[in-house]
């Protein structure tokens, strides 16, 4: 409890704080991307092989994260764009509080561009979800404890309790307002009404719809009208449609550079580690409204396509396909280049990070708003998750196929119930199609129930069973 204790006497926003510090040492050193590289290469001894301890324990997640030195430097370059759009989050975050400007959060299974439109200051409840890990892995467990002591039932998905319990300790700023969706989970539903009870602030929630066909399209369009009057009511300002167009014009070239390396990494070998991926989902997530992202998403594209063109695989002998299926592990963001380095193991494809969007057509208002809408129930996990468990298992078969994958790993996070209730038409699946498959049981955000030695252990020894090492 020692940890927790130490948590509960940080002062406010400390945890967002010392995020904001070390993507600013991401960002500078991506200015000299060649050099920083090696120093990371250089450094390993003290981070990589070792479990965390109190000498690593600020900086070992975030240089792991950023691959421990084994990023091409172009691409180490463009984690500096994405790290400087959240920074620009941030910055605005702290400003608006100490201003006593509105801040208002936006839950992670949507994206904050509409309030581009309005000028006003948005954040991400679930930020620390990710980045909270920056304060060593207490930091996560604590946030959950906290929740769990505050009245959040234990059976309840973490990436929630982390929302509460940051909230409570004041790691996170209260809003003016917030605006959620009735999707993609029971717990999501739940602690949304409970923070606008704890809240007591305007909030709104989007009536997600079940279905994908025309008339759900129409239906959650709807809703975004919807919004736009709750948030010209609220704000007490009209939307701005130029600058509402601008975004979108910038939000369809962030989604055709990541398109493009979903369609790329088919390629044998696969040109691009898939950690950019999900790296990009979560700068989407928090600050996509920033420049930096746009600038991000290029710098990728550019990088893996280079190698697309030569033929050239991340690894240098690819010798493993890997479809990740749910959630990646968020304390463990590692697993991806630790697989690649020592077994020649690649991830091509994933739950979050492969991006199903539509191109937004931004003639006219009407049309904005309805591909606006579009492309907001094609977001991850809210894509697969809102409906029928097809949803799911067709999204996976078709990875199964366009990939070419050897294996899946399915990530049986403890708190997706609806996971876990499709797992055995998934085992049906992989079992017909044999498709070798490791189901592991494990909390993404709080590795208590499984750690990082844990899932090394279980990722070698399914690669071992079938004769790959």
């Amino acid at each position: 409890m020692a940890a927790e204790n130490r948590v509960k006497k940080l002062k406010p926003l400390k945890m967002l704080k010392l995020t904001r510090m070390l993507l600013y040492l991401v960002y500078f050193f991506s200015k000299v991307p060649r050099l920083a590289t090696v120093l990371l290469f250089v450094l390993r001894p003290l981070y990589v092989p070792l479990r965390e301890n109190f000498l690593n324990r600020k900086l070992r997640y975030g240089l792991l994260t950023v691959g421990a030195g084994l990023l091409s430097p172009d691409v180490f370059k463009a984690y500096g764009y994405g790290a400087k759009a959240v920074i620009e989050n941030i910055n605005d975050v702290i400003r608006s509080v100490k201003k006593g400007k509105p801040v208002i959060w936006v839950e992670w299974i949507l994206n904050p561009e509409m309030l581009e439109a309005f000028d006003v200051t948005s954040f991400n409840s679930a930020l620390l979800n990710v980045f909270g890990n920056v304060y060593g892995a207490a930091g996560p467990w604590s946030l959950i404890e906290e929740a769990e002591s505050y009245g959040v039932p234990v059976e309840y998905c973490s990436a929630m309790k982390l929302d509460m319990g940051a909230y409570v300790l004041g790691q996170i700023p209260k809003p003016a307002m917030t605006i959620a969706g009735s999707h993609p989970c029971d717990t999501n539903v739940s602690i949304t009404q409970s923070f606008e009870y704890l809240l007591e602030v305007p909030s709104f929630i989007f009536d997600v719809p079940y279905w994908r066909d025309e008339y759900s399209y129409e239906y959650f369009e709807k809703q975004v009208w919807k919004q736009i009057e709750f948030l010209e009511k609220h704000l007490d300002r009209k939307i701005d449609w130029e600058k509402l167009t601008d975004m979108l014009n910038r939000l369809n070239k962030f989604n055709y550079y990541l398109s493009e390396i979903c369609e790329m990494n088919r390629a044998i070998p696969c040109p691009g580690t898939h950690i950019n991926l999900l790296f990009a989902w979560v700068v989407r997530e928090i600050n996509v409204r920033s420049p930096y992202a746009l600038k991000m998403a290029e710098a990728m594209h550019k990088a893996i396509h280079s190698n697309y063109i030569k033929g050239k695989g991340v690894v240098k002998k690819e010798k493993i396909r890997i479809l990740l299926w749910f959630p990646p592990i968020a304390f463990f963001t590692y697993l991806f280049k630790w697989m690649e380095e020592e077994y020649g193991a690649v991830v091509v494809a994933d739950f979050i990070g492969n991006v199903s969007t539509v191109d937004i057509d931004t003639s006219s208002k009407e049309s904005m708003i309805r591909d606006f809408a579009k492309t907001q129930m094609h977001l991850a996990m809210g894509r697969q998750c809102h409906g029928p468990v097809e949803f799911i298992t067709d999204e996976m078969e078709a990875a199964i196929e366009a990939y070419n994958v050897d294996c899946m790993i399915f990530t049986g996070h403890q708190g997706c119930k609806h996971g876990w209730a499709a797992v055995k038409i998934i085992q049906d699946i992989c079992r017909e199609r044999k498709l070798p498959t490791l189901y592991l049981s494990i909390d993404i955000m709080d590795q208590r129930h499984l750690d990082e030695a844990g899932v090394r252990n279980s990722v070698t020894e399914f690669f071992r069973s079938h004769g790959w090492i």
